[in-house]
């Protein structure tokens, strides 16, 4: 058994506090944005808000196992899981769409811009899944 299996590894240990930070802001934001009126957002907002919210707390729960136990193996684990929600979260919001720019005057640009954001996003989390199950497979062993 490698010394990397049993003790763990203490580079990831801010990425983790800062984006245990960051999810629990955004989970208190993204529950707020329907009280607040805006007016890009529209009425499929709340058919998306159970999968904002899920994949949330499933990031927190992901990066507090990696904040206590930093195993390399792990690390790919979680991430290729990790990887896996946001290509999810993608998929929802490409597909349903919750925002509409075009009462919002100069911006209805943003509606044709981010659907491609969110293709670019699905690729990119699309490899970070392969990449992380890849590495998690045939990590080496030293």
């Amino acid at each position: 058994m490698s010394e990397e299996t049993v003790k763990p590894r203490k580079r990831h240990r801010g990425e983790a506090i800062w984006s245990i930070i960051w999810n629990l802001i955004f989970l208190y934001i993204v529950n707020k944005v329907p009280e607040w009126d805006l007016p890009f957002i529209n009425e499929r907002y709340d058919m998306v808000l159970w999968i904002f919210n899920m994949s949330i707390v499933i990031q927190i729960i992901g990066w507090t196992l990696i904040l206590f136990l930093d195993f390399s193996w792990l690390w790919h684990l979680v991430r290729a899981v990790l990887d896996g929600v946001s290509l999810v979260v993608l998929l929802v919001l490409y597909f349903l769409y919750p925002f509409d720019f075009s009462e919002m005057g100069g911006w209805t640009w943003l509606d044709i811009i981010l659907p491609v954001v969110f293709i670019i996003g699905m690729v990119a989390s699309g490899l970070g899944v392969f990449v992380h199950l890849f590495k998690l497979i045939f990590r080496s062993s030293k």
